[in-house]
């Protein structure tokens, strides 16, 4: 599996993860949020010339309220902090249980790390579905203190 910036070659029109907001999302707003600079989208394929996408992820960038993150981080930080966001992470439905959605988190988290390396960044956070819950908290996401939704991987 390879993983690839979004662009007009990938085949946006027949991706369905089973999620109506996300598959709508992938083909009206990803590609007009790259140009604004708002998030920026990948996506997974089976090697490089493929069209079809098997998973894709959004990031972009945040800022939040130190009292906003789990308290034992919230101590040692400024009061504003800079963070990544995962805005949306989906798996279509002909490929889900073949742990293209963790393969794709991996991605995510080493890809911010490195950029935080470079401009700073204390950690990814998600809003997760509450089904998605344990996914998150499987890979060291914690409960941030503002919603139990909203979950924070520091580094």
């Amino acid at each position: 599996m390879q993983v690839q910036p979004l662009n007009d070659e990938h085949d946006r029109k027949n991706f369905d993860c089973g999620e109506p907001a996300l598959n709508n999302w992938l083909k009206q707003m990803a590609r007009q949020h790259k140009e604004k600079g708002v998030s920026s989208t990948f996506v997974t394929l089976d090697h490089a010339e493929a069209v079809e996408i098997l998973g894709f992820y959004s990031i972009s960038l945040a800022e939040m309220l130190n009292t906003q993150l789990p308290a034992q981080y919230a101590k040692r930080l400024p009061s504003r902090v800079p963070v990544f966001r995962l805005g949306r992470l989906a798996t279509a439905l002909t490929h889900q249980g073949k742990r293209i959605g963790e393969f794709m988190l991996f991605d995510a988290i080493d890809r911010v790390k490195r950029i935080s390396g470079e401009v700073g960044g204390i950690g990814l956070v998600v809003n997760a579905k509450p089904a998605a819950l344990g996914f998150y908290q499987a890979y060291g996401f914690e409960q941030m203190v503002d919603h139990p939704h909203h979950l924070f991987l520091p580094w």
